[in-house]
């Protein structure tokens, strides 16, 4: 198995990210809460393929999971993604020639939706066992995330193969124990179409050999090398190209947005490093700790001041200010008003 990639290092792409913002908005949460609580501006969001910090997105998706209070959850949102919602990675894969082809470049290009998970391969006798290790470390998130990996490649296999007269998914593996609700058992045996085995050492779809060679639906030789090039690289800048300062921001943006003022060694924790090594990378990226929480701290401020429904006192809070004075002293020199002053200022246009 390959080695987990600490928490503090997990990225995913702003394309899942879209994707699960629609869920939230499903289930009655606003994009902003989303957004904020996350530590992500709209202006990331726009830019699809960028690599975001995966924490304050786990903790966001937590809160929607918790919401849903539907132990299938991952499964039924699994049916809903189609390939192209997968960007270039979706794309590259539909048009490979065979559905051998299909799990290598899945395998290949993974990365470019996230490092959360490891993607894998290998024969037990002829059927080929197809596979993701989640590193995801809490337990519901990660069960979730695991129902909607598998249940995804169930379906896309199914929908490219779909001329075959059997199904090429002979069985399922679950790293997780079986739904208490015998309804919800029968869901999963009738989502994947043949048996379910739960408690197992690992998540993976178990393939017909004779499905391996078949030729694929959308098949397209030509596009697929011209895709699998633009693929190749966009992975060589993404793999490991997220920038210490834009993880910092992150995780300081989400914390902030739930009331709380970071301190360096929280930060430093959260992303699997000492302080003294975080003050001295960020250093060399030519910025500090207290540059950055102030300049999101400031962000923050102005949008929540905007908000006439807000106290100063609540938006001193909310920014992990225990006094309300205690904020405006260190708003006024940073905006060039007190907050009282910024709001009788005029929107910008």
């Amino acid at each position: 198995m390959t080695a987990p990639v600490p928490p503090g290092q997990q990225v995913i792409s702003a394309l899942v990210v879209q994707q699960l913002i629609r869920l939230a908005k499903s289930r009655g949460m606003a994009t902003e809460s989303f957004l904020n609580g996350a530590g992500i501006s709209r202006d990331q969001l726009a830019l699809s393929h960028l690599q975001l910090p995966f924490s304050p997105v786990e903790q966001q998706l937590k809160r929607v999971l918790e919401e849903m209070q539907d132990p299938i959850a991952g499964l039924r949102i699994s049916a809903l993604v189609n390939l192209a919602t997968l960007g270039v990675l979706g794309y590259v894969a539909q048009t490979s020639s065979t559905l051998q082809d299909l799990i290598a470049t899945i395998i290949r290009f993974d990365k470019l939706l996230s490092n959360v998970g490891h993607t894998w391969e290998r024969r037990e006798g002829n059927t080929a066992v197809w596979g993701w290790d989640c590193f995801i470390e809490d337990d519901l998130v990660r069960r979730h995330a695991i129902d909607c990996v598998t249940g995804c490649r169930a379906v896309m296999i199914v929908n490219l193969l779909r001329r075959r007269a059997t199904s090429p998914v002979l069985g399922v593996r679950l790293p997780h124990p079986s739904p208490r609700n015998p309804e919800h058992l029968r869901e999963y045996e009738a989502f994947f179409g043949c048996p379910v085995q739960f408690n197992q050492a690992e998540a993976a779809l178990l393939l017909a050999p004779d499905a391996l060679e078949q030729t694929l639906a959308l098949a397209d030789p030509e596009l697929h090398s011209r895709l699998e090039e633009h693929a190749s690289l966009l992975l060589n800048k993404r793999v490991g190209s997220v920038a210490l300062i834009d993880q910092v921001r992150g995780a300081v943006r989400g914390q902030l947005a739930q009331g709380r003022a970071p301190t360096r060694e929280e930060i430093a924790e959260e992303l699997g490093l000492s302080a003294r090594t975080l003050h001295r990378r960020l250093q060399d990226e030519g910025s500090s700790f207290r540059e950055i929480l102030d300049d999101i701290r400031l962000q923050l401020a102005r949008d929540y001041l905007r908000d006439s429904t807000l106290t100063v006192e609540a938006v001193a809070q909310r920014l992990g200010f225990q006094e309300s004075q205690s904020f405006i002293r260190w708003f006024r020199p940073l905006a060039g008003a007190t907050p009282g002053e910024f709001r009788q200022r005029p929107p910008l246009s």
